[in-house]
């Protein structure tokens, strides 16, 4: 059953996580930082909607990419700060993950930027 409650508290700990994130991850702010700065140059560059609401997707990709990633170094750093091979293996693979978001980021902006060259 729908409980405001729960929803409230749900949205609570979403939050908390994203402070967490936000406080302890340069990445994580890097990687909000880089948005807004690409979003903002959407806003010149006018992209076609449909390529626009694609971009949008695939930072919103990157920002889960990232807080996955966060979490999971932080359970990795919970279980052990020692050199461990399969917890660096875990850390590594959550890294190439953001890459991987990273890069389709970066392949979509030059398409928008090709875009508009060529309209222009």
């Amino acid at each position: 059953m729908l409980s405001p409650q729960r929803i409230i508290k749900a949205f609570t700990y979403s939050a908390l996580g994203f402070k967490s994130a936000w406080q302890t991850e340069a990445a994580f702010r890097d990687n909000i930082t880089l948005i807004v700065l690409v979003q903002l140059a959407c806003i010149f560059l006018q992209p076609v909607w449909p390529l626009w609401l694609f971009f949008v997707a695939c930072n919103a990709l990157l920002v889960i990419s990232e807080l996955f990633n966060t979490g999971l170094e932080y359970l990795a750093d919970h279980i052990s700060t020692d050199h461990h091979e399969f917890l660096g293996r875990a850390k590594d693979v959550g890294s190439a993950a953001v890459m991987t978001a990273l890069l389709l980021n970066a392949l979509v902006f030059i398409v928008i930027v090709w875009q508009a060259a060529t309209t222009m």
